[in-house]
């Protein structure tokens, strides 16, 4: 491969590799800094269903309203300690239900 398309492909690459975390660049660095944190997704049956006591994740965690973050893009996500998988931080779309 010439050495132009080398050096184009690792660019494209680098750029690519980067956008996950661009698109959820407003997560706190305290909370995950980008790398525990994630939107969770309905089709993958991560489903949240709001109670009185705040939201139920489909495995059965309970996240108080107290507890939770409002949610910049309208989405609910979640950050995981990776071993323990303890929530760090919740967030939760303004009148999310």
């Amino acid at each position: 491969m010439p050495l132009g398309k080398v050096r184009t492909t690792i660019v494209v690459a680098g750029w690519l590799l980067s956008m996950p975390a661009l698109a959820h660049s407003w997560y706190p660095p305290w909370c995950c800094n980008d790398h525990d944190c994630r939107e969770l997704i309905e089709a993958r049956g991560e489903t949240v269903t709001e109670t009185a006591q705040g939201w139920r994740l489909w495995d059965g965690r309970l996240i108080g309203r107290d507890y939770a973050k409002p949610s910049p893009d309208m989405k609910f996500h979640m950050c995981e300690e990776p071993i323990t998988k303890a929530i760090v931080c919740f967030f939760a779309p303004p009148g999310a239900s």
